[in-house]
């Protein structure tokens, strides 16, 4: 039986007859989902739902579709082949078929692919021994492209799921410079401070350009004498940024030379406190070890988001790095991965459905492609090996 319900009447067993979709568009919790306990506390969590409602909708007012299973039987094949298809049609506003499944954007890969080819024009050692063209820098920042990348809903994914062929250095420069840019728009801080941010980000570790690639690229460990070149590499950004012109940029070169600081003293190059390190800094020094993590290296493989949250949070807890910020990006990171697919360590396919952002160190609920449900925070049987492609998914 077909029902619109008010979100303080639905109860397990129930199924949703429409799309949950956020107000970026992309896909929440999609129609045909089997309501459970978990999914109900999910969709009466007001903390949760003002993430992803659009602006002006009141969340106490707000009903769903739904089809109830009577007690005498149960919902037929034609019932569910079109759940959510005449809800789709019908819904005011709400796309059809909106990125349900798109964790690797056409668009947003072409406009990547786009930004890095002007990247490796750009910051070449050729180029950065000659001097950083910063007239052609700012004209990239400017330029809608960059912005295009700077999308909460699509980013997150994108970094994580991104091929990262070629230079490890500048993909991971313009992941950070998307980060930045993400984390400017989450402080609500103005334009100007934002691309201030992005630029402090994208050139960051361009002092790496002057370490000898032999070095960068070793598999095994360093040794005490290739990891002290290696520290120096935040000093030799701010070196090449000041000979480029950017010495007066106070916030840029701190945020450039102190990313490696940490606020209990024990970071390079200088070892200060988190007395002396600037916002930029503290700022990137979070995004550099969450994109650090997420990436395969030549001395380490990625690991899931959820094990990047664990070292932050343990960082945080050190007083390494700033709580303010830390928790404020941790949260606003669980937000884009709700909807996005896993593989979990038992090897099974997984979509992750909520995460309770009042905590930073939550684990998600999620739904396997069998229909099972695990909740990862009192499951210990499975954990999120890695974030998957829907191809991946769906093989």
């Amino acid at each position: 039986m077909f029902k619109q319900l008010h979100l303080t009447e639905l109860k397990a067993g129930m199924v949703l007859a429409q799309p949950l979709v956020s107000a970026q568009g992309s896909l929440v919790v999609d129609a045909g989902t089997l309501l459970t306990d978990f999914v109900i506390e999910m969709l009466q969590d007001p903390v949760y739902m003002e993430e992803i409602l659009p602006k002006g909708t009141d969340f106490s007012d707000m009903t769903l579709n739904v089809f109830v299973v009577e007690q005498h039987g149960a919902l037929s094949v034609e019932d569910l082949s079109h759940v959510g298809a005449q809800e789709e049609a019908d819904e005011e506003g709400m796309p059809p078929n909106p990125n349900k499944e798109s964790l690797l954007d056409p668009d947003y890969v072409a406009t990547y692919d786009a930004v890095m080819d002007m990247l490796q024009r750009l910051l070449s050692r050729e180029n950065v021994e000659r001097g950083i063209d910063l007239d052609a820098i700012g004209q990239l920042i400017a330029d809608r492209q960059l912005n295009q990348l700077c999308d909460g809903a699509r980013a997150v994914a994108q970094i994580h799921n991104m091929n990262r062929e070629g230079s490890y250095l500048l993909h991971h420069s313009l992941h950070v410079a998307i980060l930045a840019g993400l984390m400017g728009r989450w402080l609500h801080w103005p334009r100007e401070h934002r691309e201030r941010l992005l630029l402090a980000g994208l050139l960051h570790d361009v002092g790496k350009l002057k370490i000898p690639e032999e070095i960068m690229n070793k598999p095994g460990k360093l040794t005490p004498e290739e990891m002290d070149v290696v520290r120096n590499h935040s000093a030799y950004s701010a070196e090449i940024l000041a000979k480029c012109g950017l010495s007066g940029e106070a916030d840029i070169m701190a945020g450039v030379l102190q990313h490696h600081e940490r606020g209990d003293g024990s970071g390079y190059p200088s070892g200060i406190k988190k007395e002396i390190i600037s916002p930029f800094g503290k700022i990137l020094a979070i995004l550099d070890i969450y994109d650090a993590m997420a990436a395969n290296r030549a001395y380490a493989r990625k690991v899931s988001p959820f094990e990047i949250f664990d070292r932050l949070n343990e960082d945080m807890m050190e007083d390494k790095l700033d709580a303010e910020y830390g928790v404020l990006f941790v949260k606003k990171i669980c937000h884009a991965l709700t909807g996005t697919w896993v593989r979990l360590t038992n090897g099974e396919k997984a979509k992750i459905i909520y995460i309770d952002q009042s905590r930073t160190n939550s684990l998600p609920i999620v739904e396997t492609t069998e229909g099972k449900f695990y909740d990862l925070a009192h499951d210990g049987r499975v954990k999120i090996a890695e974030l998957m492609t829907v191809s991946e998914a769906t093989a």
